[in-house]
């Protein structure tokens, strides 16, 4: 009986001090930093282990083979290609080639597959971790390297489940309740009211800090000076709905975007009763006029919080940058552009809308290690 007690009161303060304390004070603890680099630590000698078994057991020898049988098959593509068009012997290079309408299913076939591994495609699926995180396999052949190994990665799976993930459903639980009840006292609050404001700002901002802090998400802010102001547009590149809950981090805005089902949904309807966010349908041209219509009322005023916007329009993988639609360029108020970096060691902050919901999403970083590590955001003018 008194381990157990023992184990809850542990396990309560570390869910009060490291998670809830924390979010009131819009902080993150030192220990939560060195915890990042003894992981980070931890995931470099896993991989200097698998390299010296890889090594030993002749794997880069293999693997430099198939990267050279790799780029002779994409060169030649001869599954992919016709008979006309494959190479001929000497002896059969005079005979007479027939065309077949058959033979131009191959070439739309070796069109198509170029254009799937072309460099835009790649940024819409998530990238390969450069080292195993304990997480995701990596590796080309899944056999046994190292009793070491299998220690490191059994700790790892009962710290991650038995302890983190609990604790994070938790405290993102709290956040949702926390925003249930936050709206429920701003709408009882008159808006012509003085305070309102500011204690939209403080719920609101706490009920963001809690979300990403059940995620064990550490931020750093460049350039604080050029936070954006009221009557602004804030724009950022895109990678999951979880750019929104950071940038939200220290700033409230008026968001843009697209309407949600579910979870996002709901969360969704709950910020729209208490803020002037906008939602759209992507297929309705009608809800295009009224975003820019409601973005230009928005910003005239000068009054309201200011706008944040992704102007790429869908969520990119973190390598690179897609163009910005020019929509919100248009409006005439000042533009304050944000850059997201995330460390994809740790986890994968890629949403794939079309293949993860986003409860599945939240499960997947909350299992993790340690989740978003240190995502940089640069404020730039």
């Amino acid at each position: 009986m008194i381990p157990r007690l023992i184990f809850l009161a542990y396990w309560l303060s570390t869910f009060v001090f490291g998670f809830l304390v924390p979010a009131f004070l819009g902080g993150t603890l030192t220990l939560r930093r060195w915890y990042i680099k003894n992981v980070r630590r931890l995931f470099t000698y896993c991989n200097n282990i698998i390299k010296q078994r890889e090594h030993l057991l002749g794997f880069d020898d293999e693997l430099q083979e198939e990267d050279e049988e790799d780029v002779v098959q994409k060169r030649r593509k001869r599954k992919h290609l016709p008979s006309y068009l494959e190479e001929e012997d000497e002896e059969d290079s005079s005979s007479p080639q027939n065309f077949g309408f058959c033979d131009v299913a191959p070439l739309v076939m070796n069109g198509i597959s170029t254009i799937k591994d072309d460099e835009v495609m790649k940024r819409f699926y998530a990238q390969e971790k450069p080292i195993w995180n304990m997480l995701t396999r990596t590796a080309i052949h899944p056999v046994f390297m190292s009793h070491r190994l299998n220690i490191i990665w059994f700790i790892s799976l009962v710290w991650r489940w038995c302890w983190l993930l609990p604790l994070r459903i938790l405290v993102f639980i709290s956040a949702m309740i926390w925003l249930i009840t936050a709206t429920g006292i701003l709408l009882i609050i008159p808006r012509s009211a003085k305070c309102y404001d500011k204690c939209y700002e403080w719920m609101l901002c706490l009920v963001f800090r809690l979300i990403t802090h059940s995620l064990s998400a550490v931020i750093n802010f460049h350039n604080p000076e050029n936070r954006a102001k009221r009557g602004g547009i804030c724009v950022a590149n895109h990678t999951s709905p979880l750019d929104a809950v950071i940038l939200s981090y220290d700033n409230c805005y008026s968001m843009i975007g697209q309407r949600h089902g579910g979870l996002l949904g709901f969360s969704q309807k709950l910020l729209d009763l208490t803020a002037n966010h906008v939602w759209f349908e992507r297929g309705e041209s009608k809800d295009r006029q009224r975003v820019v219509n409601r973005l230009k009322e928005h910003c005239n005023s000068g009054k309201h919080h200011p706008v944040l916007i992704f102007p790429e329009g869908t969520c990119i993988n973190n390598t690179s940058v897609m163009m910005f639609k020019k929509g919100s360029f248009e409006i005439g108020a000042t533009i304050y552009p944000v850059a997201i970096k995330y460390d994809t060691l740790f986890t994968e902050a890629f949403w794939n809308s079309s293949e993860q919901s986003i409860v599945k999403y939240v499960l997947v970083l909350a299992r993790a290690l340690q989740t978003t590590a240190i995502g940089e955001t640069k404020r730039m003018l």
